[in-house]
């Protein structure tokens, strides 16, 4: 059995370091009450408690980032839980501790990472998606590190490791939002793929206080859903929204034919479960009355707003509220 320890990582809530993860190759903390370079601090949790604690930086983030700097070692394994596109990536630790100066308090706290290969979500079971669901932005992945350990190996097929698996699922650490995140996004692949997330879009807008309706029954070509404020639909601007219940990335060429059918007196809303490419990104935003919703935005909708959806809606994407503790104010 592979002894080295495995570590999940986050990107910070919406992703913001992605591009420090994938694009420079490495993982990323970022801490506003940080101090700067952390390299000089005694190795105990004490001392990192006593130098960066405060009521924005609370004795939990201080324990993250002491685990950051002296328990990661080289060659430790990383898992990052991708929100855009429900990935888990799978690397390796390749460098030691350093402190970005020119990033302050940005994301400035890095290791150097190894990317070896990346699975979908989808792959795995509840349990483990259960550990690896902590909000905590650096935890150790533990109750089931032998299922990651061997799904990967069977991607990288470089490692040779036993397969059996941990049933333990009581064991793991239970993040209600994560799993139920996961849950939410498979109901949209399944029950509401294709023309049925059309009416949930626009029950969803109703939820969030607008009239609206599908456009199905009038043939409104590339217009799926239109939306309003006011009872008649007369009052500008009218919302026009094109829905695609896709997992891949929704190209350019596709927004731009979506929003020459948008007056310049309307907004265009564009939804997807999946995500856009960067070309669509740029072209929306040189747009100000273009709006791209991704599956990761559309999941926080659904989430906001469901109390006020149609039971008939809520029935299809079946849930529970509960109270759950905060572990961002506590301690390891």
């Amino acid at each position: 059995m592979d002894k080295r320890r495995i570590w999940a990582v986050r990107a910070g809530s919406f992703g913001q370091a992605d591009h420090i993860f994938l694009d420079l190759n490495q993982i990323a903390i970022s801490f506003a009450e940080g101090g700067g370079d952390v390299s000089g601090l005694p190795a105990r949790r004490g001392a990192f408690r006593e130098a960066v604690s405060s009521p924005m930086a609370g004795p939990a983030q201080a324990n993250q980032l002491y685990r950051f700097v002296h328990e990661m070692r080289i060659g430790d394994y990383v898992i990052y839980p991708r929100k855009s596109d429900r990935t888990l990536y799978w690397g390796e630790v390749t460098g030691p501790y350093v402190f970005d100066r020119e990033r302050s308090n940005d994301y400035a706290h890095r290791r150097g990472v190894g990317w070896l290969t990346k699975l979908s979500r989808d792959a795995f079971t509840q349990g483990a998606l259960y550990e690896i669901g902590s909000i905590l932005t650096l935890f150790e992945v533990k109750s089931f590190a032998p299922e990651f350990l061997r799904k990967f190996a069977a991607a990288c097929n470089d490692f040779g490791l036993p397969d059996e698996d941990d049933d333990n699922e009581d064991a793991a650490a239970r993040d209600v939002s994560e799993t139920t995140r996961d849950f939410i996004a498979r109901k949209l692949r399944t029950d509401l793929k294709g023309y049925p997330l059309e009416p949930f879009v626009a029950d969803l807008f109703r939820a969030m206080g607008y009239q609206s309706h599908a456009t199905r029954g009038v043939r409104d070509e590339g217009i799926d859903v239109i939306a309003h404020k006011d009872e008649l639909g007369i009052e500008p601007p009218i919302i026009k929204i094109q829905v695609k219940a896709q997992d891949a990335n929704i190209a350019a060429d596709v927004v731009k034919a979506f929003y020459a059918m948008v007056h310049e007196r309307d907004v265009g809303v564009f939804i997807t479960t999946g995500g856009y490419t960067q070309a669509a990104h740029d072209f929306a935003r040189t747009k100000g009355n273009l709006k791209l919703v991704d599956g990761v935005t559309l999941i926080d909708l659904i989430e906001r707003h469901y109390d006020e959806l149609d039971p008939k809606h809520r029935r299809q994407i079946p849930l529970k509220r509960v109270l759950v503790p905060d572990l961002a104010f506590a301690e390891d």
